[in-house]
């Protein structure tokens, strides 16, 4: 079984590995956003969406860990 401290490490490593994949995600959505001139070119690219939700997802992901590393504590 798992010790409780290397479980805190662990879900804190892959909440860095979270935080990292969310910065480079959200350089790709900010160079999209410059090519889309207006809210409803951004609202209808199928790209930017996918870009969008994915970045909210990691998120919540990272919250969700972040809740279960305060919880281990």
């Amino acid at each position: 079984m798992i010790a409780q401290d290397e479980r805190r490490k662990a879900l804190q490593t892959v909440k860095r590995c979270l935080i990292k994949a969310h910065g480079e995600i959200e350089g790709t959505a900010d160079l999209l956003e410059q090519k889309l001139p207006n809210e409803y070119d951004r609202a209808t690219c199928r790209e930017y969406g996918t870009v969008c939700r994915t970045l909210g997802i990691l998120e919540e992901q990272i919250a969700s860990i972040g809740n279960q590393i305060n919880q281990l504590k």
